[in-house]
């Protein structure tokens, strides 16, 4: 038998104090459950604690999708990083996508849409697939931005790094300075080479 000495409520949190020790509680748990101060049997206590692992979850998980996109594989991490359940997380994972706040394929879109213009895809499609997005979903989404030829994004980019060098790039050394940025950046060496060429010739 456990023993619910005092629940505790400022604003939106609840704590509980349960046979002396605090318990965060989720107000729709407390709520759902009709929480209260007084005995409640082991069973019945471990019931309400699961329930109540999976509400603080999926409020998190709401709270966090509000802040700033994730992936589902980041989303996951965060909430095992702070001590959730594997089965409050899967089930508030499986609720957030049902219902659009986590979007893998959204995530990528606008992942590539922000920063095509100064990254080759080679990069864009590596970068993704460290979020943990799919190579399907990777693949689909890049192939849907149409990102055409890299050639200009390559150019304008070599261009702005050397803009500010009085002698441009005429060494061998400052050429194969910004051909490694560029190549960095995820441009095919062929297209960064052909970028460092003409600007070097002017």
């Amino acid at each position: 038998m456990r023993n619910v000495q005092e629940i505790i409520k400022r604003g939106k949190r609840c704590v509980a104090i349960v046979d002396g020790e605090k318990l965060k509680i989720s107000l729709e748990a407390g709520r759902k459950s009709s929480f209260k101060e007084g005995p409640m049997e082991d069973e019945k206590f471990e019931e309400f604690k699961k329930f109540n692992d999976f509400c603080l979850c999926k409020q998190y998980l709401l709270e966090m999708s509000s802040r700033r996109a994730w992936t589902v594989v980041g989303a996951r991490a965060n909430l095992t990083a702070k001590g959730y359940s594997p089965e409050s997380i899967e089930k508030s994972i499986a609720m957030a996508i049902e219902y659009g706040y986590l979007d893998d394929e959204k995530y990528a879109a606008e992942y590539v849409q922000d920063r095509y213009e100064r990254t080759g895809e080679s990069r864009l499609r590596k970068e993704l697939r460290q979020r943990g997005i799919a190579d399907t979903v990777v693949s689909s989404v890049l192939e849907k931005a149409n990102l055409g030829d890299e050639y200009p994004r390559a150019k304008a980019l070599g261009e702005k790094r050397t803009a500010e060098r009085a002698r441009g790039i005429r060494t061998p050394k400052a050429k194969e300075r910004v051909l490694r940025f560029l190549i960095w950046r995820g441009f095919e060496y062929e297209t960064a080479y052909r970028v460092v060429k003409e600007i070097a010739e002017r």
